[in-house]
């Protein structure tokens, strides 16, 4: 049985298309990253399977029942749903085991919500602090408060709509590891709206990259870095350098470099024209007096420095650890520039 499944779901808004005819399944206990620009619809797509959403057609459904189709539209209250927004959303006049104990019904005996609170407390780490009023409380507490209180109503699916980005750096990558863990030990199945690829990457099991309404790729994060679909999909997912090349057989392409060896087949005609997608981590540079690039820009980053190389009339962006080669780059620096073997990505040329 599928946590969540939607199929055809189109959205408009004042006339313009916001979602166009998409398509997603999460499975139980997956964690899903909608990822993606402003504006490309990921918000909509949330609010839409949340119930919050008018104007659209297509089917929602949540562990097998209906959520939305030609005849069903069901209210937020009676989907079993989860919700956690980047405002914490808490009562500022009710202490946290009175906002806990908000999202319980009223079927539950008093001695149930103790039970059921203290429970969802104790999961956060947060069961001394009972008594205290959110403006007590750092932004990450008050997180995970509103997390204990999406869990205490123990929903079918969780929604959370960049619950991570009011906090600074620390708390929030040790909070998405908390919560990653904690939903992956409840079975919980989520899904996570981001426009960080850095906290998709942490938190989920899979990423759904949207453009203009639809799902551009979706796949395991590390499948959208090496292989992704489009240069779109490439250039959003990180740092990306291009170099156009001309397949020449099986597992070499010709270019400015001179010749370049695949480590797998390369599945375009021989006289193909493409361009070769490069990470900073595919290229090394090594100090040559009579190097085609030239260091213009070298950024510390610790382990690494960053460095721009202006070769063959273009930049190219390098990560180069000074450590394992013990040189330190300074900008003016005359270098060679070198391709490493890896799985080739190209895209269409010009």
């Amino acid at each position: 049985m599928s946590a969540l499944h939607i199929q055809g779901l189109s959205c408009s808004y004042q006339k313009s298309s916001v979602l166009k005819d998409l398509n997603l399944t999460l499975h139980d206990n997956e964690i899903v990253c909608l990822l993606g620009e402003s504006g490309c619809g990921k918000t909509t797509l949330l609010k839409a399977v949340a119930g919050l959403q008018n104007e659209l057609s297509g089917l929602i459904k949540i562990r097998n029942k209906v959520m939305n189709d030609s005849v069903v539209n069901l209210p937020p209250e009676n989907r079993k749903i989860g919700l956690i927004f980047q405002d914490y959303a808490l009562f500022p006049h009710l202490n946290v085991f009175d906002n806990v104990a908000f999202s319980l019904t009223d079927k539950l005996s008093k001695q149930e919500k103790q039970q059921r609170v203290n429970e969802v407390l104790n999961l956060v780490q947060l069961a001394d602090m009972t008594s205290r009023f959110p403006h007590q409380l750092s932004g990450g507490q008050q997180q995970r408060i509103a997390i204990a209180r999406a869990l205490a109503y123990q929903p079918n699916l969780m929604l959370l709509d960049e619950p991570f980005s009011n906090l600074d750096q620390h708390v929030r990558f040790q909070l998405i590891a908390d919560i990653r863990g904690l939903l992956k030990s409840r079975k919980m199945s989520a899904l996570f709206v981001t426009h960080s690829k850095e906290e998709g990457f942490a938190f989920a099991d899979k990423i759904a990259l949207m453009k203009t309404g639809k799902i551009v790729q979706f796949d395991t994060p590390q499948v959208l870095y090496r292989q992704p679909c489009s240069a779109y999909v490439a250039d959003f997912m990180g740092q990306t350098n291009y170099i156009d090349v001309d397949v020449i057989e099986a597992h070499h392409y010709s270019c400015a470099f001179g010749v370049l060896k695949s480590e797998s087949d390369l599945s375009h005609q021989v006289g193909t024209k493409r361009r070769l997608l490069l990470r900073p981590e595919h290229l090394t540079v090594a100090l040559n007096p009579e190097g085609e690039g030239m260091i213009q820009q070298v950024d510390f980053q610790g382990a690494l420095q960053q460095v721009v190389v202006r070769a063959l009339e273009q930049d190219f962006i390098v990560k180069h650890s000074e450590f394992e080669e013990g040189l330190i780059l300074k900008v003016g620096d005359r270098v060679s520039l070198n391709v490493l073997n890896h799985h080739f990505i190209t895209f269409d040329g010009e």
